[in-house]
């Protein structure tokens, strides 16, 4: 069943959506996030915290004083908590809190302990929660906007590319696709569905080659939960609304953080931006590719020279393999 695009529907307010945290060892960082969320009140708040790592000694105190920033929740609502005694690493705890979370709420937002989400994405998602409920097509609704400014007549477009980036949003009828193991895919069916969602022939050689190391438990690339939802967003053919807007900012990059210590040309620099409202919905639902590419040259243009060299040679070898496999003869 598909929602329809013009169907009536109520939004829900921005106190109404749950919300669900998650965390690790960065007070400072979790305080911030509070903050943020202090600005909405949500009603229904789910805090999940991995357990600190066997080879860290600072860890045990750090995660005893990030959890402790929790009693600065000074508004009223219910919370409900998941912390963990034992470290299971975000690619497994934060996956494992999101099927937590969606054992007892139909939708919601899903933030990181170093991410800042504007007040218009719990607006964005308020309204959007409700017009594509039931519409199969929709799988999330990323905060991130890193794309050069343009002229759009409309305040969000949708992607085949689901970025999480610490704050974004779904559905539990979405999420119920999520499988930590992509030895569910034969090795022809990711191939397909790589070709079906990726028009760049090296990204999916690339993509390929490291998911077959992978499933012989030798690649690091696709152990990321993130990487793996966006593998299975696209087996089902799934798209991500991203507004036009940037509505998140990371403040994570640093020694403290897990994956990333310094800031890369996607994020940075980024600030929120607002987003007027109503929103001006698009009438089509298509994957719109032109932002995509334009972040596309802003990272090339950010490479090394010698970065840039290997990124042109592996992009005429996928253009070389795309014409192998059109042509009618050879």
């Amino acid at each position: 069943m598909t929602h329809s695009l013009n169907s009536s529907y109520k939004s829900v307010a921005i106190e109404e959506i749950p919300v669900l945290l998650t965390m690790f060892n960065r007070p400072d960082k979790t305080r911030a996030v509070i903050a943020s969320l202090r600005l909405i009140k949500p009603k229904l708040l789910f805090i999940a915290a991995d357990g600190p790592r066997p080879t860290h000694s600072a860890d045990t105190e750090k995660c005893r004083l990030a959890r402790e920033e929790t009693a600065l929740i000074d508004w009223p609502c219910e919370i409900k908590t998941r912390f963990l005694d034992d470290n299971q690493g975000c690619d497994a705890a934060i996956p494992s809190a999101i099927d937590w979370f969606f054992e007892q709420v139909e939708y919601g937002i899903i933030v990181e302990d170093d991410c800042i989400l504007s007040p218009d994405f719990f607006a964005l998602c308020g309204d959007l929660f409700m017009r594509f409920a039931d519409d199969l097509r929709i799988m999330q609704i990323s905060s991130v906007s890193p794309y050069a400014a343009r002229e759009h007549q409309y305040d969000y477009h949708f992607s085949r590319m689901s970025r999480c980036h610490g704050g974004w949003a779904t559905w539990r009828r979405a999420w119920s696709h999520y499988t930590s193991d992509l030895r569910s895919f034969s090795d022809q069916e990711a191939l397909a569905i790589l070709k079906a969602s990726q028009p760049d022939y090296s990204t999916i050689a690339w993509q390929y080659h490291t998911l077959l190391k992978y499933k012989k438990g030798s690649s690091y690339f696709w152990r990321h939960w993130d990487f793996k939802w966006n593998l299975i967003s696209a087996a089902h053919n799934g798209l991500c609304v991203v507004p036009e807007k940037n509505l998140l900012i990371n403040i994570g990059f640093d020694e403290d953080s897990t994956n990333t210590v310094e800031t890369n040309p996607v994020l940075d620099n980024l600030r929120h931006e607002p987003i007027s409202f109503p929103l001006r919905h698009p009438p089509f639902m298509y994957a719109d590719r032109r932002p995509e590419r334009s972040l596309e040259k802003k990272i090339y243009r950010s490479l090394p020279v010698k970065s840039r060299y290997m990124y042109v040679l592996r992009r005429l070898s996928g253009a070389c393999d795309y014409l192998r496999e059109i042509l009618p003869f050879g």
